[in-house]
């Protein structure tokens, strides 16, 4: 079992901005979560999260409770809004549908958010989560602006 908070700080990723880093820092919940982000050769943020024994829904299975999954969608789908559109304030999710496509087994997932829609009043972001090469859940997500 890892300890808490033993997991190397998000904060630690270069290229985010002020806000992300006081998304981050601020919300003990995410200290919880033990979210890692990492930023690819390509430019692109990566978002990942390592099981811990707390994430656990089914102990027989040792799956991710869904909670953690949607959780994590959530978190990766603000950070992303906020990098893309420069928004000088933590964006207000309105709306959530989260999919479960299969269990997520005991390893490290990772999200991968995109835009679909930025507007003048709504920002729709949808979150696919992989576990390896296998996508076990996604969601889409709508803030205000």
């Amino acid at each position: 079992m890892t300890a808490y908070g033993a997991e190397p700080r998000a904060t630690e990723c270069t290229g985010l901005s002020e806000l992300q880093k006081q998304v981050l820092e601020g919300t003990p919940y995410l200290h919880f979560l033990g979210l890692g982000v990492s930023r690819e050769d390509d430019g692109t943020v990566c978002y990942q999260l390592c099981f811990r024994e707390e994430h656990i829904g089914n102990p027989l299975l040792r799956t991710f409770h869904g909670g953690i999954l949607a959780s994590f969608g959530e978190v990766a789908a603000s950070l992303h809004v906020v990098e893309e559109t420069g928004m000088q304030k933590q964006p207000l999710c309105t709306s959530l549908t989260f999919d479960y496509l299969r269990p997520a087994f005991a390893g490290t997932i990772r999200a991968v958010p995109l835009i679909v829609r930025a507007g003048r009043r709504f920002i729709v972001v949808s979150v696919d989560i992989f576990l390896d090469k296998t996508h076990v859940s996604m969601g889409r997500f709508i803030y205000a602006r």
